[in-house]
C-alpha cells in the first residue's frame, strides 16, 4: 500500500491527539513510580504500602504499554508503535513515518522514509522463492 505523502497532517488531529494522551499516560506512569514508592516507604505499615503501591503501578503500567501498543495510526492503519511483536515507542509511525506532532508543525518537503515498514517484493525476490 502506497502513502500518500501530500495529504493534510491536519486531517489526522483526532488520531494523533490520541496517540499523544496514550503517550502522555505512559510516561507519567512510569514516572510516578518513585514518587508512590517514596510515599508507600514513609508510611507506619512499610510492607502493605509498598505491596499495594507496587501493584497497583504494575497493572497501571501494564495498561499504558498495552493502550500505547494497540493505538492506530491515522494515515496507515498500522499499530503507531508496535512493528510485530516489537514496542518501539518512537515518535513516528514504525509503517509509514507520520509524526506524532504532524498536524502542529509544517507540513515537511521530504517526508522520511519509514525504516520498519513493510517491503515491498520485487520480482527478483519472486524469482527466488522455492518453488512447491
Amino acid at each position: 500500500m502506497k502513502i500518500d505523502q501530500a495529504t493534510d497532517p491536519t486531517t489526522y488531529r483526532a488520531g494523533l491527539k490520541k496517540i499523544r494522551m496514550r503517550r502522555w499516560f505512559l510516561w507519567v506512569v512510569i514516572l510516578g513510580y518513585l514518587p508512590a514508592m517514596l510515599i508507600a516507604l514513609d508510611s507506619s505499615d512499610v510492607r502493605t504500602w509498598v505491596t499495594i503501591t507496587f501493584s497497583t503501578w504494575l497493572v497501571l503500567l501494564i495498561l499504558a504499554v498495552a493502550l500505547a501498543c494497540l493505538v492506530r495510526c491515522p494515515r496507515c492503519g498500522e499499530c503507531f508503535h508496535t512493528h510485530g511483536p516489537t514496542f518501539l515507542p518512537f515518535r513516528r509511525c514504525l509503517h509509514c513515518a507520520l509524526h506524532v506532532n504532524a498536524d502542529k508543525r509544517a507540513p515537511e518537503d521530504n517526508p522520511p522514509e519509514a525504516k520498519f515498514g513493510k517491503k515491498q517484493r520485487s520480482a527478483n525476490d519472486q524469482d527466488k522463492q522455492p518453488k512447491t
